[in-house]
């Protein structure tokens, strides 16, 4: 065990040794009165009733003068914030958080997205030091939060939508209770909105997600992982959209994020274009860029190899601090003032009760 403030211990102690050293050689006050001599007093005092009550006086004492001492030095060692070593975290990861968001271009609903919230729930569950967040096209499903029981939970039930979506595309029974699920759930994560002078971009939901984060801070690790359709327009579409790769790369840099993709190659909503946007993204950023085909990968046990690979390999590479304090092998320690401060008023109680046992 550690003491982060030893200085304070040390000035108590001082403290201590002088308030008893004063105490012991200052001159205690005498009552001026007529005492009633005594006869034969060495014979008086050689009795075992007297050398009993002696005894028992130099022992209470001695009780109480220990009790007083331990319940000031635990009171002193638990101001002094004891530490120690962490077994599970290093200092690295607490000194500079890590927030994830989750930026989903694709449905919900789609088995895809399931494996994908399903893979970050399992390490939003173990996190100790991270915060998750998930961002649709249009809509923030989760905030930035450090509840990581929350934010797998929510991620939990977003991925279970894409279950009950396939039991009515096969055509299955499904309970009205999971029909309604379903449509509360999809409205939770996205919501349809046609506009009339305006069509979102590939680049449009990228920023979407990078508001997601907030003010700039300097001691946290900032992370977009997207996966979904690299086209959000048709080929004729004339309306204007908000964002370009520039802008949204300068986002990303000021703001201090790391941009990583998964660009699904499986479906229609493909374009060369947007694969190399979402690539030039990545590396300018330092992050991981991927095309993902589903189709014949998954494992018979639903797991899905290649795309937990490539999400393996982006949470491996988390971002470094824009602002370096400390190096990935400091330590790192948490205050543990609970035993001395037990201890102090374990000690406390036992002196309140013995002085009164002592009035009897």
């Amino acid at each position: 065990m550690d003491l982060r403030w030893s200085w304070l211990l040390i000035l108590g102690v001082l403290g201590l040794a002088i308030a008893v050293a004063i105490a012991w050689r200052l001159p205690v006050a005498k009552v001026q009165r007529r005492m009633r001599p005594l006869a034969n007093v060495s014979r008086l005092t050689r009795l075992p009733e007297f050398a009993r009550v002696q005894r028992i006086y130099l022992i209470s004492m001695a009780v109480v003068g220990s009790m007083v001492a331990i319940a000031f030095l635990g009171a002193l060692v638990a101001a002094a914030r004891p530490a120690k070593l962490a077994s599970a975290d290093d200092g690295y990861d607490a000194a500079y958080p890590r927030d994830v968001m989750l930026c989903v271009g694709q449905p919900v609903n789609d088995p895809t997205t399931a494996d994908f919230l399903n893979y970050w729930a399992g390490k939003a569950k173990d996190a100790t030091s991270t915060s998750f967040g998930i961002t649709s096209q249009n809509l923030r499903a989760l905030p930035i939060t450090r509840d990581n029981a929350f934010a797998e939970q929510r991620m939990r039930y977003f991925a279970g939508l894409a279950g009950i979506q396939h039991k009515l595309d096969t055509h299955q029974n499904v309970p009205v209770e999971q029909k309604l699920e379903l449509a509360a759930g999809l409205e939770a994560f996205s919501r349809p909105v046609k506009y009339v002078d305006y069509a979102p971009s590939l680049e449009d939901t990228l920023a979407m997600c990078l508001a997601g984060f907030g003010p700039s801070s300097g001691s946290h690790r900032r992370q977009l992982v997207y996966i979904g359709y690299s086209k959000f327009r048709a080929d004729d579409e004339k309306r204007p959209s908000l964002y370009d790769q520039s802008q949204v790369l300068a986002i990303a840099q000021r703001e201090g994020i790391q941009i990583n993709a998964i660009s699904r190659a499986d479906v229609q909503q493909i374009s060369q274009s947007g694969n190399d946007s979402l690539r030039a993204l990545t590396d300018a950023t330092k992050g991981n860029f991927s095309l993902y085909n589903p189709a014949g990968t998954g494992s018979s046990g639903g797991a899905n190899d290649i795309l937990n690979g490539a999400l393996d390999k982006i949470n491996q590479n988390p971002p470094a601090p824009r602002y370096l304090g400390i190096n990935q092998d400091s330590k790192r320690y948490f205050d543990i003032p609970t035993v001395p401060l037990a201890i102090a008023v374990v000690a406390a109680l036992a002196l309140s009760v013995g002085l009164g046992v002592l009035r009897r």
